[in-house]
């Protein structure tokens, strides 16, 4: 286990997934002192998000108040500090060992977070808790593989982790209270604000705010309005920060696709997430929004 230097060493952190989620999730724990164990499936991919850790550390150093403005090298040293608190994984099992806590952040895929679950509950001790940073899938249909229910949660961070405060702290009827209630704490001590939700699709932001991206394409989509329009009225008439046609591009058109199907398969019925022939259409043309430099906007 990485040790964080103090006297009374916070737990180890094993993260699963180092793409935005996992990197940001990752970067969260280390500037609250957590020593952190980060699988990928590439060393390549790792190195990529210890630099990017690193660099945003540096960042976050750089904008606390100080009497005298501090130097570069002084900035990288902190930052370094932080980092010396990371270790990079290729291997799930070597990343589970010793871990107080594991925390799933790879696609939503099921298939896939069933897999890493199994993988992880072969070298992980047997108080660990087992945490899903799934958005749309339900905790339950996890639950097959978890050996100790007791200990399962999810804690659906936002993107970009280390600006957006709020998380969603998620229990099923198993979860025991005792893990709800460290949890809470953990958020508070990474300096997230939780919120309690229920093992529902979608949890409470996604159940709200996916009906209303959906909305927003089928508007653009009827030719009701310009996608400029949408956005300008979203922006200044609710004082959103950004409006839906931006935040679909923002989030990833391939992202919102995969999502509007998961809640078309545990919401069975319900018209407000039938597919959207103009997002399935960009999406087919690889123009996924942001990353792809392409969506409903050009970048």
């Amino acid at each position: 286990m990485v040790q964080s230097g103090n006297e009374n060493p916070k737990p180890l952190v094993a993260i699963f997934g180092a793409g935005m989620m996992g990197s940001g999730i990752a970067q969260v724990c280390l500037q609250a002192g957590y020593p952190v164990n980060l699988y990928g499936r590439s060393e390549k991919k790792l190195l990529e998000a210890r630099e990017t850790i690193k660099k945003n550390l540096i960042r976050v150093a750089s904008k606390k108040k100080t009497d005298v403005p501090m130097e570069p090298a002084a900035l990288e040293e902190i930052a370094q500090i932080q980092l010396d608190l990371l270790q990079i994984h290729t291997d799930i099992p070597s990343a589970a060992e010793d871990a107080a806590m594991a925390i799933e952040a790879v696609a939503e895929n099921l298939d896939l977070k069933l897999d890493i679950f199994q993988t992880i509950q072969k070298t992980c001790p047997q108080n660990c808790m087992l945490i899903t940073n799934t958005s749309s899938l339900k905790l339950s249909q996890m639950l097959p593989v978890i050996q100790n229910p007791a200990l399962f949660a999810g804690l659906h961070f936002f993107n970009p982790v280390p600006v957006m405060k709020l998380v969603e702290v998620v229990s099923t009827d198993e979860t025991s209270p005792e893990t709800t209630n460290f949890l809470f704490n953990f958020c508070k001590e990474i300096k997230k604000l939780p919120v309690a939700a229920k093992d529902t699709p979608g949890f409470i932001v996604n159940r709200l705010l996916i009906p209303y991206l959906m909305d927003s394409i089928r508007m653009l989509e009827r030719g009701d309005a310009t996608k400029e329009d949408i956005d300008t009225a979203m922006r200044f008439g609710t004082s959103y920060p950004m409006g839906p046609i931006e935040l679909c591009d923002y989030v990833g058109l391939d992202v919102l696709q995969s999502t509007l199907k998961i809640f078309r398969e545990t919401i069975p019925g319900d018209a407000r997430f039938a597919p959207i022939p103009l997002m399935d259409k960009l999406v087919a043309e690889g123009k996924l929004g942001r990353k792809t430099k392409q969506g409903f906007y050009t970048y």
